[in-house]
């Protein structure tokens, strides 16, 4: 884990390495420009014109002059290419426990919804020794979350997710930004992250006005746009069940133009956040595999604040009666040969699935 070494006013645990790197980044370019510079001024005022110097038998070639410049920048370039992978690397795993709060970015504003339903505009407060997940996606543009303190900026896409983390190290109220120009008034799309301790973050939850949370807004989304008639427990219509899906590999086929889809080999997706918003809003993409493509598009008819909330929803269905889910879902129930005869081949993960339920799932 990188420490919380906090330099120039950060307050992350990865503001620090992310200063020091930068830090070294710098002095580097200076270092260098200035040898170049001081060797450049010496050389001319040495043979500037009229100086009494010996210019026969100028050299034209030293390979040791070339070995210097090459291999030392070589290692120094090298070394911070390893520095940022590491630390990249460390930036993009998300902590298990991590709390994960929904960010919506729309011309000109941030909403954010804390794991309770209480949402927030242009405001978020998070508290402080704990992972913060973000999951976030864009109304119309691209923005780009940005909190300079933290040394955190993750671009926000319109109907796709992203994700990033940050844990603060100390209470303080923090600027956010929008550091991707969304239109005209972009510089005015601003926040503040309020960073406070624990219990007194609890309380300002409890404190907050009641609202339903996710799960229950999306429970009666589910309802209101009637998708148990297609993928409810008792729906005489053949659709993917949703019990117990989430985190789980399922068999997709991706269309081609021209291509009947009966010819498309199938492959196997996650079926986690992102996998779930795009069956929402952009069924066409990846047909689940089996089943015909007549998943109607929800892109006009649902906002990325509700498609966060389905699929919160979602989450929470677990396959309590897995012998109704395989009435309704014809793939819970293929063999090996069965997936062979469909798609032509069987994934490595369908086989360890179905080896492990032994041949069924």
């Amino acid at each position: 884990m990188i420490g919380p070494l906090v330099l120039l006013g950060g307050a992350s645990t990865v503001s620090g390495a992310v200063d020091a790197l930068f830090a070294v980044i710098t002095a580097n370019a200076i270092l260098f420009s200035l040898l170049i510079f001081v060797a450049l001024g010496v050389l001319v005022w040495r043979y500037r014109q009229g100086a009494r110097v010996d210019r026969s038998h100028a050299p034209t070639h030293s390979d040791m002059v070339e070995l210097v410049w090459t291999v030392i920048p070589l290692i120094i370039v090298l070394g911070m290419f390893v520095w940022n992978a590491f630390l990249y690397l460390h930036m993009k795993r998300i902590p298990p426990n991590a709390l994960d709060i929904h960010v919506v970015g729309k011309q000109w504003m941030w909403k954010m919804q804390q794991p309770t339903g209480r949402w927030e505009n242009n405001e978020l407060h998070i508290p402080v020794g704990r992972p913060i997940k973000l999951t976030m996606a864009s109304e119309d543009v691209i923005h780009a979350f940005y909190i300079p303190a933290f040394r955190v900026k993750m671009d926000v896409f319109p109907a796709q997710f992203t994700t990033m983390w940050f844990e603060a190290t100390r209470p303080g109220e923090f600027h956010l930004f929008c550091a991707e120009f969304c239109g005209t008034d972009h510089s005015k799309m601003v926040g503040t992250v309020y960073a406070m301790e624990p219990a007194e973050y609890e309380k300002w939850l409890r404190e907050g006005s009641n609202q339903a949370t996710s799960v229950q807004e999306g429970a009666r989304l589910f309802r209101r746009y009637g998708c148990g008639g297609c993928h409810g427990a008792g729906s005489m219509v053949r659709a993917p069940a949703l019990e117990g899906i989430y985190g789980r590999p399922v068999p997709v086929q991706i269309p081609k133009p021209g291509v009947p889809l009966d010819q498309i080999n199938a492959t196997t997706v996650l079926a986690d956040t992102r996998y779930l918003h795009d069956a929402i809003l952009l069924p066409e993409r990846e047909v689940a595999g089996g089943f015909r493509p007549v998943m109607p598009s929800f892109k006009n008819h649902l906002t990325e604040e509700e498609v966060f909330k389905l699929i919160a929803y979602i989450r929470t269905l677990s396959a309590d009666n897995p012998a109704e889910a395989r009435k309704r879902d014809i793939t819970n129930s293929l063999t090996e040969e069965d997936y062979k005869a469909r798609t032509g081949f069987v994934p490595d993960n369908v086989k360890k699935m179905l080896g492990e339920s032994g041949g069924t799932r």
